[in-house]
């Protein structure tokens, strides 16, 4: 799966999704993304109803977590983590265009924006595997 067609499997997409966990095993190289997010249509009575969900990627090229910016780490914490996954982007993270050459086309590149530190969570690998529990 790519991130497009995760992206597209949602109606809001991954936009304001609560990040609850992460872990990564970097022997088998997997990375896991605990996350809640609205699987319902905008505009719907349950639209802002929240599923748990599992993003995992096996085999991962990168998995890299922005430093928080430091302005932001004196505001007063939300208690939940918001993020926004974006399709990866050379500009804001040059160093992803090293690996795109030797790396299958349709492969699962992301990135998380996170609100509370005004820095990116950037994902890479062959495929993705989303499971909502």
């Amino acid at each position: 799966m790519t991130f497009d067609d995760l992206d597209a499997r949602f109606p809001n997409g991954l936009v304001d999704a609560e990040l609850t966990g992460i872990a990564l095993n970097y022997h088998t190289r997997t990375a896991s993304m605990e996350l809640n997010l609205r699987t319902n249509p905008p505009g719907s009575e349950d639209a802002d109803e929240y599923r748990s969900a599992i993003l995992t990627i096996r085999s991962f090229y990168y998995f890299s977590i922005d430093p928080p910016d430091p302005e932001h780490l004196s505001s007063p914490l939300h208690g939940k983590v918001i993020v926004d996954g974006l399709p990866e982007d050379v500009k804001t993270f040059p160093l992803s265009a090293q690996f795109t050459d030797g790396i299958i086309e349709n492969a699962f590149y992301c990135r998380f924006y996170v609100h509370d530190w005004n820095s990116f969570v950037h994902i890479a690998g062959p495929n993705a595997e989303f499971r909502i529990l």
